[in-house]
């Protein structure tokens, strides 16, 4: 089935997570000026979904439940699955410009898909079945899913039963279920979905075999609490949750989510204790992930440089040659991250559970392009922008009865812009450059030097010095 906006906010309006925000403890959280712009970009996810001339992207045929779905459900059995999951995270970014928060629970949910199946084959488990009647169960009712990853980790150098609770871990077995204990962080917009879908982060040995745990719960679930994210961003928007913000869709609000003696029933849960089978998950989320993030980060860097075009015709200097190089290096770096995540699709292999995953080596390829590209294209625009992308007075300031008519005189632009519209782009500007979003850009799908260690894995050098000495006639 598919819904509206309108239906997906009255299910979570329902809901009474525990919730805290700058140290208070938040009841009605729907409204409130950190929460609402996170409703209102999952509420695109589904409202372009009705619209027709999105329905190609936006829309999938199960066929675990024979009817249209939501595509952030659907599960990538065909290889134009793949493609249309890529131009749809771009074209979700270029609305947004920002996180829809959907992302990762749909990457999860592949990967799980993979995942269970081998461990089923190799096993003799049943968590693909029971993972098929949970995939059925949220497409049915067109459910919002969450993915949580991040394990807090603490000390790096130690390994997760080295340290006390720092990676999420199985408390208990029961006969109905499992109790789970621990945290996740950096948690997109955990607390306004229907659902979240929890996996390990990294791979694990037998001595950690307590921390090979993947289930899913329902927002709200007792013992899940929820902290949000505490920046400038966030306070400004609690103070002026006007236009000063910079983008009406927020910063992409995140959440340390903490379990304390969590019950998952064992009709939720999707491995307990296979610790053999969390790095081939790890790795197959973070293939689909990364592959999916070049279409986000082309889609932001797209708002990127329509805001750089923008800004150069606002001041007046949209035909100067350097300007016109900047952007278009902006483009070129842009591009080339999204060429190479559509050669990972376009490239996707066929496992044996039916699903199609990306290429991983252009997967990773394609992460390590667009880090520069979007960090290149901050720079350029703060350039182009000049440092009024940070000094700028705000929102009040140009409505105070006393000093705005300066503020609206000596913040002008061009004459075919007002005061108040080249401060708006302003604002968005600052949002890029001096807002938290940036670095979940780069984060996102893994720190920086990750897609390095699957590359040197997957470039087989070693034949490609084959290559040479066959060429050379060298032994």
């Amino acid at each position: 089935m598919l819904s509206s906006k309108q239906e997906y906010v009255k299910r979570i309006s329902k809901k009474k997570p525990a919730l805290y925000i700058n140290g208070k403890k938040i009841d009605n959280f729907v409204e409130h000026p950190n929460i609402k712009p996170m409703i209102d970009s999952i509420g695109l996810t589904y409202d372009l979904a009705l619209k027709e001339e999105f329905k190609d992207l936006m829309v999938a045929n199960s066929q675990f439940v024979n009817e249209p779905i939501n595509r952030f459900l659907h599960i990538y059995t065909e290889k134009e699955d793949l493609i249309k999951r890529i131009k749809l995270a771009r074209l979700l970014s270029q609305k947004l410009a920002t996180c829809n928060y959907r992302c990762v629970g749909c990457d999860i949910l592949n990967a799980l898909y993979v995942t269970t199946y081998d461990m089923d084959e190799t096993l003799k488990t049943t968590y693909h079945n029971r993972l098929l009647d949970y995939i059925k169960y949220v497409q049915q009712n067109d459910l919002a899913v969450s993915g949580a990853l991040t394990d807090v980790r603490g000390d790096r150098s130690k390994s997760p039963s080295q340290q006390d609770d720092m990676y999420l871990k199985i408390l208990e077995k029961k006969t109905d279920g499992i109790v789970v204990k621990g945290a996740k962080i950096c948690q997109s917009g955990a607390l306004v979905v229907d659902e979240t879908v929890v996996m390990p982060t990294i791979a694990l040995k037998e001595s950690d075999k307590a921390y090979a745990v993947a289930f899913a719960i329902e927002s709200g679930t007792e013992g899940v609490t929820y902290v949000l994210q505490n920046n400038a961003y966030e306070a400004k928007k609690r103070e002026t949750p006007g236009w000063e913000s910079g983008n009406p869709y927020g910063d992409r609000g995140t959440f340390l989510v903490i379990f304390d003696n969590v019950f998952v029933p064992w009709d939720r849960v999707f491995m307990c204790e296979e610790y053999n089978f969390a790095g081939s998950l790890v790795s197959n989320f973070t293939d689909i992930h990364r592959y999916v993030g070049s279409g986000c980060k082309a889609g932001f860097i797209d708002t990127m440089v329509g805001a750089a075009k923008l800004m150069s015709e606002y001041n007046g200097i949209q035909n100067a040659s350097h300007i016109v190089n900047k952007i278009t290096d902006i483009v070129k770096g842009q591009e080339s991250c999204y060429a190479c995540g559509l050669a990972a699709g376009y490239e996707g292999i066929k496992t044996k559970s039916g699903v199609y995953l990306p290429n991983a080596l252009y997967s990773n390829v394609s992460k390590t392009l667009g880090l520069p590209a979007i960090a290149q294209a901050a720079i350029n625009l703060a350039d182009i922008t000049g440092g009024v992308c940070v000094t700028a007075p705000s929102e009040e300031d140009l409505k105070n009865p006393e000093i705005g008519k300066y503020i609206e005189h000596y913040l002008k632009g061009s004459d075919s812009v007002t005061t108040e519209e080249r401060m708006k782009l302003i604002k968005f500007v600052e949002y890029w450059i001096a807002g938290p979003h940036l670095a979940g850009a780069i984060h996102g799908g893994g720190s920086p030097i990750t897609p390095n260690i699957f590359i040197q894995r997957l470039a087989n050098v070693d034949e490609k010095k084959s290559f040479v000495k066959e060429l050379l006639e060298i032994k």
